[in-house]
């Protein structure tokens, strides 16, 4: 799925697909990554439509989250790319 996470809006994958912790924090969560107008993703909207991510875990997860891990290839590329496709 972070192969395509360009390709699809951020909501669309929270609302239909299973999404672990990880992905949520690293990907969801973060507003690099949101660039629909929809893409306003927060904590309570994870909690929401993954039932499965327990609020304690969700607040550990972000509080040990680091940046660092992102595995972004060439981020404002794909980025630019994603945006004009979308208008």
């Amino acid at each position: 799925m972070k192969d395509n996470i360009y390709a699809v809006r951020l909501m669309d994958i929270l609302k239909t697909q299973t999404v672990d912790i990880s992905f949520a924090v690293r990907y969801l969560l973060n507003k690099k990554y949101q660039l629909h107008n929809d893409d306003n993703i927060t904590a309570p909207l994870i909690l929401k439509y993954q039932p499965h991510i327990k609020y304690d875990d969700l607040q550990k997860a972000l509080l040990d989250y680091d940046s660092d891990d992102d595995s972004v290839t060439d981020f404002e590329t794909v980025s630019t790319f994603s945006k004009s496709e979308a208008k």
